[in-house]
């Protein structure tokens, strides 16, 4: 299975929250992870973020930053350009998103039409942007369609 994970689903990766169990079994069954090369500096606010708000540990922060760091690499990527903007500034209306939801889903479709017929699974946690790839007649986290 491909998969394209948004930056809220990389982050249940890393630590014990709700949904956490569905993002890592997507994850484990994947056989291609995807994303956006914005998802790592949204990651690594996630992170910073829960530090800040002493959801963890500064050690704790630094040890998820590592990991993200390390595998990275194995992640393919979705990289923006102008036609990708372009598309994410449509589907923000279509489907009233946040601006960088919009690029995830429009990274994701990009991703569908040269997978050529192949379904992709897109991994998120915010249900508005899930709701939006459900739309699009992506297989999504069924928990989060409403």
């Amino acid at each position: 299975m491909i998969a394209y994970f948004d930056s809220s689903s990389i982050v249940k990766w890393f630590f014990d929250e709700p949904y956490m169990d569905l993002a890592r079994n997507i994850r484990d069954e994947a056989g291609i992870a995807f994303t956006s090369l914005v998802s790592f500096p949204e990651v690594m606010s996630a992170f910073n973020r829960a530090w800040r708000e002493k959801r963890c540990s500064k050690a704790d922060a630094e040890k998820v930053r590592r990991e993200l760091v390390r595998i990275w690499p194995g992640f393919r990527w979705v990289k923006p350009d102008a036609a990708l903007t372009d598309h994410s500034g449509d589907l923000v209306f279509k489907h009233d998103l946040r601006g960088m939801d919009a690029l995830h889903l429009a990274s994701a479709l990009l991703l569908k039409q040269e997978a050529k017929g192949t379904e992709v699974f897109f991994s998120c946690f915010d249900q508005r942007l899930n709701h939006a790839a459900y739309k699009e007649e992506f297989l999504t986290h069924e928990e989060m369609r409403t």
